[in-house]
């Protein structure tokens, strides 16, 4: 569990299947999804068969992409935090996040990412860590350098442009 002044980031549960139906709609949680989509589910069926991946994963690697939830109110915000990735052949460590459409504008994704990158650099052990972009999300590249990351490279990601940066020790 990672908490803030006005934030909880913790793992996900087989509970949550509500909140991953409802981010897997949402426009503003999947407006630069890549590839598109990927967040889409039918059914709770499939909402808790990919909870349960997540869950898995953070089990094994004690890393994953979490679910953010308002302190005051309980709201599901979004989610955040970080995966593997591969980069020139080299197993890295990406962070993410993504809000649902009305939490936009609020200074969260600022908040979670920089408690996720604080997390990940000084009690996870992690040397480094990247972010990345697609090229016209520009809210998304403020965060980033908010949180201290530093522009690295231009690259493709799922076929699509995106911006590379990295925040390291």
């Amino acid at each position: 569990m990672i908490d803030t002044a006005r934030l909880a980031i913790r793992p996900w549960r087989l509970d949550d299947v509500a909140h991953w139906k409802a981010m897997s709609t949402d426009v503003g949680y999947n407006c630069f999804s890549s590839p598109p989509g990927i967040y889409l589910v039918r059914d709770d069926a499939e909402a808790a068969e990919r909870i349960a991946t997540r869950m898995k994963a953070f089990t094994d690697a004690k890393i994953g992409k979490m679910p953010v939830f308002e302190k005051a109110s309980g709201a599901f915000v979004g989610t955040c935090g970080a995966d593997f990735f591969d980069l020139s052949g080299g197993r890295e460590i990406e962070i993410g996040y993504r809000l649902m459409l009305e939490h936009w504008g609020k200074g969260y994704a600022t908040e979670a990412a920089q408690a996720m990158t604080r997390y990940l650099l000084d009690d996870a052990g992690f040397a480094k860590v990247h972010g990345f972009v697609h090229r016209h999300n520009r809210q998304s590249e403020k965060v980033l350098h908010k949180t201290g990351f530093v522009f690295v490279k231009d690259f493709l990601w799922a076929g699509l442009p995106h911006r590379l940066y990295l925040a390291e020790h």
